[in-house]
């Protein structure tokens, strides 16, 4: 790990779990695996072996601390960095999901980060269900108070609960289940705490025995057996840790019928699309339930692919406008379940075509489904007319019989279900196809744009489209650059880099020409870039004497060291702001810590949160003075401002580091 990585860590894991916690990491992430004994004797000398022992736990528990016990019984512990910076993406996660799953989700989700994993038994024990699995905390009152118009507590009748309050046991096993299949949650077994590289050398080891009893892996072909056999069973571990409908719920999950449409399923288990039901009725949530005994964590792989979502969308959206956005939403969404990771090592490839055919893809069928139904399509292409669903009169056509793809090799009819109104409620086929070609003239925008956002595979015809995620990730990664330099250097400067960047090295008189520059004023520039470390110089003798005045000096510009510049320099700008942070939150203290006192003596007081740019942000919530509140409120401003440039700073280590998938330098 860099030395500006762990100061970030370090200084979230003090926020979060206190001083000898940070100690344990900072000494784990400097030194390597060790062992307990050794850990206390690197730098812990002063402090008892119990808080040790209790910091450590508290650290494996929420992950961010790894052990692998060996043959001998001896057990090793060694750092989680994406766990630990994880923690600085905790209100960006809670949002994230709050906004494609509904705020119950984010609940569930902010409850388990704050536990760091737990099983479905324990979580469902904090929300205090009755016999009958119903909420005791309904209407936000455990007693219901009868008032003069016999309603309970004024608002809603018998039965109702607060919207934002999960209901019924069966109503989080929903919940769970809707965020298992999404991929925010992970189950969680005993491998999900080793290293992984134990992981790996665990796998080595079981193929050696049963594919090579003699230990030798001699030849290339052995040696490409051998790597076929180890990334087969990494798979088959993965896959027998995933989630799965049929398998790891009780009961088993609900069978899909031939012919039923997902439509017509969706309405006979009393949900909507969004995952929310239309009524608070307990047949709403009826389904399989999860076993107690399963242990769920946040799975922060997952996280990132839907980061990745959102900034691939607000690329387009500065390019293309909100419209074409909306349609390139639609395909990311339907293509992230097909993703696991941006980090994806069980499969390896010899060019970039062989990898830009591995990716998923989306027929436009399944990117209407996701489209918006109130976005006017027709607005973003020039000569269409603006039209809405359901805006004109339903058009008569002949009824004709249907069959479902999957099922009509067997020659099973489509069930036709009275109240279907079709793709995003549309009840004309002509409107539907109308849409569909809409939808497929903005993929063509997209697909025929300089950053290629999404590309047609195959021969011309078909209606499958596909995002290549390398390619879009590097450019990412180019307009991030381009970006640093231009607010630090000028647009010269930019212009500078991108031609070295596509001609590689040149000199100082053929940048100036390429560039439309005088010496002079290039030469000032390329000084400046240098100094910062953004570009490099090579010295080229023209003989033998090597004299300074009797050499070239080309320029080129190294991207691989550029973007790793870029990175560290984020991390340091991180750990500033987390720094001015603690130095501005001891000029408040004195007044911190008086709402702290206010509320040890009030415990039942409501505590109240207001959503930030960057997150949940506590407010008052107790007694203070007129003078004592404007000192809060000062002190809130100062943090939230401090917090969104961690933000911003954190989208610059996302695109650099995240979204490509390629930064294995630091893996545990």
């Amino acid at each position: 790990m860099s030395s500006q990585l762990i100061e970030v860590c370090s200084q979230v894991i003090s926020y979060h779990y206190g001083e000898t916690s940070r100690q344990i990491f900072e000494a784990l992430a400097r030194n390597g695996r060790t062992t307990l004994e050794t850990l206390k004797a690197l730098k812990l000398r002063k402090t008892p072996l119990s808080r040790i022992k209790t910091s450590l736990a508290q650290l494996i528990q929420h992950r961010l601390v790894r052990h692998h016990t060996d043959d001998r019984s001896d057990t090793y512990y060694s750092v989680d960095w994406h766990g630990a910076y994880g923690l600085l993406r905790t209100g960006r996660t809670i949002l994230l999901i709050e906004s494609r799953l509904g705020e119950k989700a984010a609940g569930v989700v902010a409850m388990v980060l704050q536990i760091g994993h737990c099983t479905v038994g324990d979580l469902a024990g904090v929300f205090d269900f009755d016999e009958n699995g119903l909420s005791k905390r309904s209407n936000g009152a455990d007693t219901p108070v009868q008032n003069g118009n016999g309603q309970v507590n004024g608002d809603h009748g018998s039965g109702h609960h607060d919207p934002k309050q999960i209901g019924s046991l069966a109503e989080l096993h929903h919940i769970l289940r809707k965020l298992l299949r999404a991929g925010f949650l992970m189950k969680l077994g005993l491998r999900s705490f080793k290293p992984n590289a134990d992981i790996e050398d665990e796998i080595g080891t079981l193929v050696m025995e049963e594919n090579f009893p003699d230990g030798k892996i001699t030849g290339p072909k052995k040696q490409a057996e051998f790597k076929r056999s180890v990334d087969s069973l990494k798979r088959k571990w993965r896959d027998d840790a995933e989630y799965s409908e049929r398998r790891d719920v009780e009961g088993g999950a609900n069978l899909v019928r031939p012919g039923m449409d997902a439509n017509k399923r969706q309405k006979l288990n009393g949900g909507l699309a969004n995952g929310h039901s239309s009524h608070n009725d307990e047949a709403d949530f009826s389904g399989p339930k999860l076993p107690n005994d399963m242990s769920i964590g946040v799975n922060l792989d997952k996280c990132v692919v839907a980061m990745r979502s959102e900034h691939l969308v607000n690329h387009a959206q500065h390019y293309l406008g909100h419209i074409t956005a909306g349609v390139y939403r639609a395909l990311l969404s339907v293509l992230e379940p097909k993703v696991r990771s941006v980090r994806e090592d069980l499969v390896h490839y010899d060019d970039e075509d062989e990898e830009e055919e591995a990716q998923p893809v989306a027929s436009v069928m399944e990117i209407a489904e996701h489209v918006d139904p109130y976005l006017d399509l027709a607005a973003g292409i020039s000569g269409a007319k603006s039209h809405l669903p359901n805006g004109g009169p339903k058009a008569k056509r002949k009824v004709s019989i249907e069959y479902d793809n999957d099922f009509g090799d067997i020659g099973v009819k489509k069930e036709v279900d009275s109240d279907d109104e079709g793709t995003n409620g549309y009840s004309s086929m002509r409107s539907k196809n109308r849409r569909l070609d809409l939808i497929e003239q903005h993929l063509k925008l997209l697909e025929e744009h300089d950053k290629e956002f999404c590309r047609r595979p195959g021969a011309a015809g078909q209606s499958e489209w596909r995002v290549n995620f390398p390619v879009l990730s590097k450019t990412l990664v180019d307009a991030e650059i381009d970006t640093t330099i231009d607010r630090r250097f000028g647009p010269a400067a930019v212009r500078v880099a991108r031609m070295l960047r596509q001609e590689g090295k040149l000199e100082e008189k053929g940048v100036a020409q390429k560039c439309l520059k005088q010496v002079k004023d290039i030469r000032a520039i390329l000084a400046q870039m240098q100094a910062a470390g953004f570009l490099e110089s090579q010295e080229v003798p023209k003989d033998q004497y090597r004299q300074p005045t009797r050499s070239l000096y080309l320029w080129f510009f190294d991207k691989k060291k550029v973007a790793q510049l870029v990175l560290h320099q984020a991390y340091q700008g991180i750990a500033r702001c987390l720094q001015r942070m603690d130095v501005e939150q001891e000029k408040f203290q004195q007044i911190l810590d008086k709402r702290e006192r206010l509320r040890a003596t009030n415990p039942d007081a409501a505590r109240s949160f207001i959503i930030g740019k960057t997150g949940m942000l506590e407010e008052g919530g107790a007694p203070l003075s007129g003078v004592e509140k404007q000192q809060l409120a000062l002190w809130r401003e100062t943090q939230e401002k401090l917090l969104t440039q961690v933000r911003r700073l954190d989208d610059v280590v996302a695109v650099m580091r995240d979204f490509t998938g390629k930064d294995v330098t630091m893996t545990t």
